[in-house]
């Protein structure tokens, strides 16, 4: 919701993710790849962030350090109740109400799958796993044919 208001900017881009799950806990890798920032913008933005006290350290995991919005920001607070608002607005016109035809199809067209994301509120997809599989990719040996 910020970015259709403030613009693509990539603060906004991180505000917006981390409004939208603000129950969770995030590594700067994580936020870039998810808020679609670069990584060393999402460094920059972190420290800002932190000396405004909008987002926490919550805990590390080896070198990874995680943070999250800090909800006991007021400026944080009116920020999600404004995007709340939004949502609830939306609903109630029934924005919400009917699936976009390109997911049907793609809901029709793989029977059994599951995705390895869900549509969130919003319609943008969330996303579920915090590493997608990645598969080594193996030189082959040179043939003289």
């Amino acid at each position: 919701m910020f970015t259709e208001v403030f613009g693509n900017a990539p603060r906004v881009r991180l505000l917006d993710f981390l409004a939208d799950h603000p129950d969770f806990d995030y590594t700067i890798s994580q936020m870039a790849e998810f808020a679609d920032v670069a990584r060393p913008t999402v460094y920059k933005l972190v420290a800002e962030l932190q000396g405004q006290d909008m987002i926490t350290f919550t805990r590390s995991v080896g070198d990874s350090k995680f943070y999250r919005l800090n909800v006991a920001n007021p400026r944080i607070v009116s920020m999600l109740q404004v995007d709340f608002e939004g949502i609830n607005k939306e609903l109630a016109a029934g924005v919400y109400d009917e699936m976009p035809a390109s997911a049907k199809e793609f809901a029709q067209s793989r029977p059994g799958s599951r995705s390895r994301a869900r549509p969130s509120i919003r319609g943008r997809m969330a996303p579920v796993r915090a590493y997608p599989k990645r598969t080594a990719r193996r030189k082959r040996p040179k043939t003289s044919d």
